[in-house]
């Protein structure tokens, strides 16, 4: 889950998540947007940096405010409908739909890094 901590703080310093809280995302269209990233080898090589990433970041908020940069830099890679489904997948309840479909997408695309 620490991997999952350091993405809420950098989405919360960084990334405005206006859209995600205004438009609930139902899971399959949370799941189908973040395994996109999958089928593009830059976006993928992004994502598999920016788990890299969060993995060192740890719960670490002074680590996550540094690397804020750099992992805003991962999101605009990966683009706005994956920073929306990643949003609307952290805001979303444990256990819930939406956030069993993030956790299967991010083990997919954590799967296909190497």
């Amino acid at each position: 889950m620490s991997k999952f901590y350091a993405a809420l703080v950098a989405a919360l310093l960084l990334a405005p998540a206006a859209y995600a809280a205004d438009q609930k995302m139902a899971a399959p269209d949370i799941k189908k947007n973040l395994e996109a990233t999958a089928s593009d080898p830059a976006k993928l090589k992004a994502y598999c940096s920016m788990s890299k990433k969060m993995d060192e970041i740890g719960d670490d908020e002074k680590k996550a405010e540094a690397a804020g940069d750099e992992i805003d830099g991962y999101f605009k890679t990966l683009g706005d409908d994956f920073e929306n489904a990643w949003d609307a997948g952290q805001d979303a309840a444990d256990g819930s739909p939406e956030a069993s479909a993030m956790d299967e997408a991010v083990a997919l695309l954590d799967g296909k890094c190497k």
